[in-house]
């Protein structure tokens, strides 16, 4: 049998990717389009993993909400009567109606359809006209939830009961990120992208500097004129997180004459670099040494994917007179740029990819290792992980 002829879940189709980084090929472009594939990445990745909802600081007070949509799944993200962080539907349990849309403050929460309403912990407590209805009993009724838990001021939800806790999924990310106490670091700017690109085109883009050169050579041209060529140092814990590391001085993120402050204490080498970030699978961070900034990236379909970009600096540093200026000539402006680029050229891979004649050759050793783990991370969750060698030892397939 061909490989053409085998199923897109025949783990035979994807030995080359499976294959160390010197001999590896990327993911066939079947499995950018399909939506056979896409639901299974859905359902393996996207209802068990951790995945950001919103900042703390977003719903400071009770009653404070803000609505999403992922993965197809209305939530609403709020802080309860008690100060509690919930993640609950937003669907009546009557007839389904949206509850709720945007972001505010409510003292509860009351269907705009039939004005059944409930307290912000969930519960059920007014139902007009059902008092004729047998057997009915409110407290059957409260929204469902979905776990909601926090860190480093970022609230996850995750639609799996069984998941292993927020922090223990996190691994050693938490101690590394520790420094940089983003907690304390506040919103300051957002930018709101819809794009025509499958989402793992976004993040395979985001785990290599081999684009850098060509795709954001205006950005360089602009903000960091005679750069040198960027190097990036890869680090982490496989299968949990990725750090991609890079001098500032090449031009990525640190202005080329700074004027806002770098964070209190943190090491000369996060004081020299600028990280790229991937806690998998769906939060990408991008920390230089006087903030950071992240993506928050939703899969709408094969096709499309709806990202947030967030950019948090120090109170300190926003309490500073200069602060807007500053960070309106000298970061957002280049942030636009940055994200003007990235999106196109993610449109053009996908475009390019989809025709009956595309085929991918390999890997570069040298600048994609990162690329290739993340591959393989979404293997492992849509085909189950490769089976380990007569040794007993897995397989070194992210070496």
């Amino acid at each position: 049998m061909s490989v053409t002829d085998q199923s897109i879940f025949s783990p035979e189709r994807y030995v080359g990717t499976r294959a160390p980084i010197e001999e590896a090929v990327p993911l066939p472009p079947e499995v950018y389009f399909s939506e056979e594939w896409y639901d299974r990445e859905v359902e393996t990745i996207f209802r068990r993993e951790w995945l950001v909802a919103t900042r703390e600081e977003e719903i400071p007070n009770p009653g404070d909400y803000v609505r999403l949509d992922i993965v197809d799944e209305p939530l609403v993200i709020l802080r309860d009567d008690d100060g509690v962080i919930r993640a609950l539907s937003a669907s009546c349990r009557h007839r389904g109606s949206e509850l709720m849309t945007g972001s505010g403050n409510c003292r509860r929460i009351t269907c705009p359809y039939h004005a059944w309403s409930y307290a912000l912990d969930g519960e059920l407590i007014a139902t007009p006209a059902m008092h004729e209805a047998d057997d009915f009993d409110k407290a059957d009724h409260p929204l469902p939830s979905v776990r909601a838990e926090t860190w480093g001021g970022f609230v996850f939800i995750n639609f799996d009961p069984e998941a292993k806790p927020l922090l223990e999924s996190l691994g050693g990310l938490v101690e590394r990120m520790a420094p940089y106490r983003m907690e304390e670091m506040k919103v300051t700017r957002k930018w709101e992208n819809r794009f025509n690109a499958n989402w793992k085109i976004w993040v395979e883009n985001s785990r290599e500097g081999y684009h850098v050169q060509t795709v954001h050579r205006e950005s360089l041209d602009t903000f960091y004129p005679g750069a040198r060529r960027s190097e990036f140092y890869p680090d982490g814990e496989p299968m949990v997180y990725a750090i991609n590391s890079t001098a500032n001085e090449n031009g990525l993120y640190v202005p080329r004459e700074p004027t806002l402050p770098f964070v209190a204490g943190l090491s000369d080498f996060d004081n020299e670099n600028t990280h790229f970030i991937i806690h998998y699978p769906h939060l990408l961070l991008n920390s230089p040494p006087d903030r950071f900034s992240f993506h928050q990236y939703f899969p709408e379909g094969p096709e499309w994917t709806r990202i947030t970009t967030w950019c948090c600096f120090p109170q300190s540093t926003i309490d500073l007179p200069e602060f807007e200026a500053e960070a309106e000539e000298k970061y957002y402006t280049s942030m636009d740029l940055f994200l003007a680029e990235d999106k196109g050229i993610c449109e053009v891979v996908h475009r390019g990819i989809r025709g009956r004649l595309a085929g991918l050759s390999r890997y570069s050793p040298a600048e994609e290792q990162t690329v290739h783990e993340f591959s393989n991370y979404v293997l492992d969750h849509v085909l189950g992980p490769e089976e380990p060698t007569p040794d007993g030892r897995a397989p070194d397939a992210y070496c």
